[in-house]
């Protein structure tokens, strides 16, 4: 440890603390250490100032050292009080010089103790860096060792790889020349068979020669000119039929001309008819759908707009009734008028018939009055019956009126039924078509899923659209291990979902152990499933990708007990054996294994043992629970081409980037699954989900049907409900004619009241005529009159007051008009529909006649047609006929040429008897060439087959060499042979880096005894190095205290100071400015803003040439 400086004042000694520059605000540097006391106030002699702290080499400034008195100044006043002050600091300053020696001591002790120690733990670390670059060494050691032998092992299996395929191919040449030989013999044997059928045929040949005599030679010759003649008249005969048969024939092909003309004349008709037929059902079905339109636009007007319409017009109408209703109150009010003048008019009358009796005589004048009125009350009568008869008519009519208006709004609520109606049948007959394009989708679908299905992984990460794992499948180095559409490669569907059965295994085992759970990745997947299809022919690693990599073999059972159960017992005994530990499990365990390593795979590998015999390992433990990684694949290929063992792979990468994207776009293993699942379900219900489909489409066409049937039904309800509307007309019209006869009735009834009026009326004038007292009367008729003017004039206003209000009515009235006009205007749809019927059925009745035509055309086509095959079919059988002779010519000349041939044959027989005897003899001759020649060439497939053998056993020798090399490599326990620097098996070069090993590890031990005894010299003098800092830091601990009651001693003595001052008097320099108030001094934490202040204390005024640190920057000094 680095010393300070030494220094000395006043009889104290102080020693700087280790050289560290302290970082302290600006000004910090110029501080020293006040102080300020009073020969008066301590009675003892002044002490001498001191410096108070020491300079670092690089000019910092090092802890300050406890502050000493120094006098600055005395004032004036002095006494009890100020004393007590100044004694309270001075005793402080005691108690700060004590704790500061104290702190020296200690720190004395500090420095005695930390000197050997730290001698001693450098010596540590160096002993400590000797272990280990020994340790790393001996790893490097192991390591190439390892490489070397792992080399030696890929090299061997190369060598045994090509002495397989070298054997191979000398076997595949043996078969071929054991093929080859067996071929030559068969030829061998075929042409000694052939051999002996021409010395068969030779003897034949010489016995047959013996017959062949002049006269029979004759003979046969005689037979063949005879057979000959036979011949050439025959001959003669097929020419004539032959001749007969194409003058047939030609005239067959005349009439087959004709029939073709007129069948082109015929098919061209037929297609003019067929497209007059086409046009006029396209004109007719125009003409139906311009016929629905017209019914669709009849069937109302619909919206915003028509509504306001009909809004508008139940507004006037309300209006027009409004003003009807005046009316009919006017004509009330005229009625009563008139009937008032009536009134008055009958009472003039009245005096008027009395001033006529009283003038005619009262005996002729009441009997002519009564006669009269007689008269008039019959006539009255007669009215009175004819006006109810027409009542009850007119009754019967609004009955008859109100059963119309019933009946037509039953027709229009069955319209608008027949209106829904259809549109639901239209609704059903969509649903329908829709349907019908599920159930083809659901066909399509189904058939394409069994060859989805058997695209295994690649349907599914193209589904997925994974293309970057469908290509490293089929871009694989090894890609030819993997067969698509096989149910046992890694690729199938099975083997996917059976996968996730590990992934979840290895999951659930790093989650019990806090290690966080493993997402996966369509790479990775198709990663392991690449070479998982590898591995299963070769108990080896592909090597394919760069990844972390498990590989397992065994008969379906989860892979777990092998990577995580076996190699984690070998883990447990190995850490509990090298280092006593035990229970690591997750990130312990891999952290430990990331340290100890090498140690920890030397013991495993001399301790530990699979089943099969081979050296423990722990690396697939490893690459479960690497606390790194992050996500991970699973591959499970089930061909057993080994064995019948399955093959399992596991592959994985950690977090964060990586090159080749193993890690991008992970998902959970459950998403993973229900993914794959609902892929694999969604492609196996594709025959469900068609049979719904078809059962939804029989649904929709149930359905179209009843829709179709509810048409019907709501069609015949409204013919019925027309007819009911017809049937209510006929009955209004009815009731009309009734109304018109009593209203005929009461019109000529009333006509005979009339004539009994007048007929009363001229007898009061007879009676008048005859009163004698015509003032009297004269007097009453007028009195009278003037009542009938007055009832008059009544009349008059009435009848006025009426005009205005029909004028007002008919003004509504034009309302009402207006707004029907308006309403009127959303039927223009329905007189365009009906234009467009006009114009389509125009077009269907032009396209019908057209039809017509072409029908016509049709016809006498068809007839000429008919004609031309009669005379084609005529021809035929001349032609039928015509052959039947030229047949038997044929047959006749056959015959003859038969027998001509036989002659002939039986010539050439006896006269090539000869030449057949010497041909016979040359076959024979060639038949022997051949048996020698094949017997050649047997010979030598059969010498090829002894090289072709020579060779496979030279293969099958190096091949058992090449195999015994690898043995001897496998057969290195590579692990021990490390450990013991030597193996019986290995090459000098192997040898040599085992050894290299072994001393590598060797000079491990040594270091590792020097590590152990620095350590122990470290562990001695570590208790008196811990109790000496502990020593020295309480020491500065009580020093930092005391000074830290000082300095809070003077800045309260300085605050009441301050305050006093204020009080009583203000400086120049703050002349103008604000008060401090007390205890508002600045808080920065190491009081250095008090540098040069004057401080007042009891009187006495102390020049402060600097404070303390607080404790703060004591430790950042330390």
């Amino acid at each position: 440890m680095t010393q300070g400086k030494h220094f000395a004042a006043g009889g104290d000694h102080f020693a700087a603390l280790p050289n560290k520059k302290i970082h302290t605000p600006k000004g910090i540097a110029r501080l020293t250490v006040t102080a300020a006391t009073m020969a008066a106030m301590t009675g003892s002699s002044l002490i001498s100032p001191f410096a108070a702290f020491a300079q670092t080499g690089d000019g910092g400034t090092q802890h300050p050292a406890v502050m000493s008195p120094i006098a600055a100044h005395a004032g004036a006043a002095s006494g009890t009080g100020a004393k007590s002050v100044a004694q309270t600091i001075a005793d402080l300053q005691k108690a700060v010089d004590e704790a500061k020696a104290k702190e020296d001591a200690a720190k004395a002790s500090y420095d005695e103790a930390a000197g050997p120690y730290n001698e001693a733990a450098s010596a540590r670390d160096q002993a400590k860096a000797s272990y280990d670059s020994a340790v790393s060494a001996g790893t490097a050691a192991d390591r190439a060792a390892m490489d070397e032998y792992a080399r030696q092992v890929a090299e061997g299996k190369d060598a045994a790889d090509a002495a397989g395929k070298d054997l191979e191919q000398a076997k595949a040449g043996l078969a071929d020349a054991k093929a080859d030989a067996s071929e030559k013999d068969e030829a061998c044997q075929s042409t000694l068979k052939a051999a002996q059928d021409a010395q068969d045929a030779l003897d034949k040949a010489k016995a047959d020669a013996a017959n062949a005599t002049p006269e029979a030679i004759r003979a046969a010759e005689h037979a063949v000119l005879d057979a000959q003649d036979a011949v050439s008249r025959a001959q003669a005969e097929l020419d004539n039929a032959n001749a007969t048969l194409g003058e047939a024939q030609s005239k067959l092909v005349a009439a087959q001309s004709a029939k073709d003309a007129a069948d082109a004349v015929l098919a061209a008709a037929q297609q003019n008819k067929d497209e007059a037929d086409a046009n006029a059902a396209a004109a007719n079905a125009a003409y139906e759908k311009a016929k629905a339109d017209l019914a669709a636009a009849e069937a109302g007007a619909s919206g915003p707009e028509y509504d306001a319409a009909k809004q508008k017009v139940a507004d006037a109408e309300a209006t027009l009734a409004a003003a009807r209703e005046a009316q009919s109150q006017c004509e009330s009010e005229l009625e009563q008028a008139q009937s008032a003048a009536a009134d008055a008019q009958a009472e003039l009358n009245d005096v008027q018939a009395a001033l006529s009796v009283k003038q005619q005589g009262v005996t002729d004048a009441e009997s002519g009055v009564n006669a009269a009125q007689s008269a008039i009350d019959a006539a009255n009568a007669d009215l009175d019956a004819a006006k109810q008869a027409n009542v009850d008519a007119i009754s019967k009519l609004d009955a008859a009126k109100q059963a119309v208006k019933d009946a037509e709004a039953a027709k229009a609520a069955a319209d608008v039924e027949l209106t829904n109606a259809k549109a639901a049948k239209d609704t059903a007959d969509a649903a329908v078509t829709a349907a019908q394009q599920k159930v083809d989708e659901a066909q399509a679908k189904l058939d394409s899923a069994d060859a989805q299905l058997k695209q295994g992984a690649i349907g599914f990460f193209r589904a997925m659209g994974a293309d970057d794992a469908v290509n490293i499948i089929l871009n694989a180095k090894y890609a030819g291990k993997t067969e698509v559409g096989n149910s046992k490669d890694a690729t199938s569907l099975d083997n996917m979902l059976n996968a996730i059965r590990w992934m979840k295994s290895v999951n659930d085992y790093r989650k019990s152990v806090g290690l966080s759970e493993l997402h996966v990745t369509y790479k990775l997947i198709a990663g392991a499933i690449a070479d998982a299809n590898y591995s299963d022919t070769v108990l080896d690693h592909a090597r394919q990708y760069d990844f972390a990599e498990n590989l397992a073999w065994n008969y379906g059972i989860d892979p777990s007990g092998q990577w995580i159960e076996q190699e984690k017992g070998f883990f447990d005994k190995a850490t509990e054996a090298l280092y006593g530990v035990t229970g690591l499990v997750g990130k312990d365990a891999y952290d430990f294994y990331a340290k100890n390593g090498v140690a920890i795979n030397h013991w495993i590998a001399n301790n530990c043992r699979w089943e099969n015999g081979s050296s423990g390992t722990v690396g697939h433990y490893m690459n479960i629970i690497n606390p790194e990684l992050a996500v991970m694949g699973m591959a499970t290929c089930t061909k057993g081409t080994m064995s019948g063992l399955q093959t399992q792979c596991y592959t994985a990468e950690i977090s964060g980037w990586s090159g080749s994207g193993w890690n991008m776009n992970p998902i959970s293993v459950d998403e993973y699954e229900q993914k794959l699942t609902s892929y694999i379900n969604g492609l196996k219900n594709a025959k469900s989900a068609l049979d719904a489909a078809k059962a939804d489409l029989a649904s929709k066409k149930q359905a179209a049907a009843g829709a179709a049937t509810t048409v019907q039904q709501k069609q015949v309800a409204v013919d019925s409900a027309q007819a009911g509307v017809d049937a209510a007309k006929q009955d209004v019209a009815d009731a009309q004619r009734a109304v018109d006869a009593t209203k005929a009735d009461v019109a000529a009834k009333q006509q005979g009241v009339t004539d009994a009026q007048a007929e009363l009326d001229a007898a009061k004038s007879d009676l008048d005529a005859a009163n004698a007292a015509v003032d009297t009367a004269k007097s009453t008729v007028q009195q009278k009159q003037v009542a009938l003017d007055a009832a008059n004039a009544a009349v008059t206003a009435t009848q006025s007051k009426l005009d205005s209000a029909k004028a007002d009515a008919a003004a509504k009235q034009q309302g009402v008009n207006d707004a029907n006009a308006d309403l009127a205007k959303f039927f223009q749809d329905v007189a365009d529909a009906k234009k467009a019927l006009d114009t389509a059925k125009s077009a269907h009745d032009a396209a019908a006649a057209d039809q017509a035509e072409k029908a016509a055309v049709l016809a006498a086509a068809k007839q000429k047609a008919d004609g031309t095959a009669s005379a084609l079919a005529d021809a035929q059988r001349a032609v039928d006929a015509a052959k039947a002779d030229t047949g038997v010519a044929a047959d006749k000349l056959t015959g003859s040429q038969t027998d001509l041939e036989a002659a002939q044959s039986n010539l050439d027989i006896l006269t090539g008897l000869a030449a057949k005897l010497a041909e016979a003899q040359q076959r024979e001759q060639d038949a022997v060439k051949a048996v020698n020649d094949t017997k050649a060439a047997l010979d030598a497939a059969k010498a090829d087959t002894i090289a072709a053998e020579s060779l496979v056993s030279a293969a099958e020798q190096a091949k058992a060499q090449a195999d015994a090399k690898l043995a001897k490599l496998d057969s290195i326990d590579a692990g021990a042979a490390i450990a013991f620097g030597h193996d019986a098996n290995a090459d000098d070069a192997l040898n040599a880096l085992f050894a290299a090993a072994v001393e590598a590890r060797a000079k491990v031990a040594p270091a590792k005894a020097i590590l152990d005894e620095k350590q122990a010299v470290v562990d001695g003098l570590q208790p008196g190095y811990d109790a000496a800092l502990v020593a020295y830091e309480l020491a500065k601990s009580d020093r930092i205290a005391v000074e830290q009651k000082l300095s809070d001693e003077i800045a309260r003595q300085e605050a009441e100071e301050v305050a006093k001052q204020q009080a009583a008097y203000t400086p120049k320099h703050l002349a103008g400015t604000d008060t401090a108030q007390p205890g508002s001094l600045a808080q920065t934490g190491d009081r250095a803003e008090l540098i040069g202040e004057t401080f007042v204390i009891g009187g006495t005024v102390l020049v402060a040439a600097g404070v303390f640190l607080d404790r703060k920057k004591r430790r950042e000094q330390m």
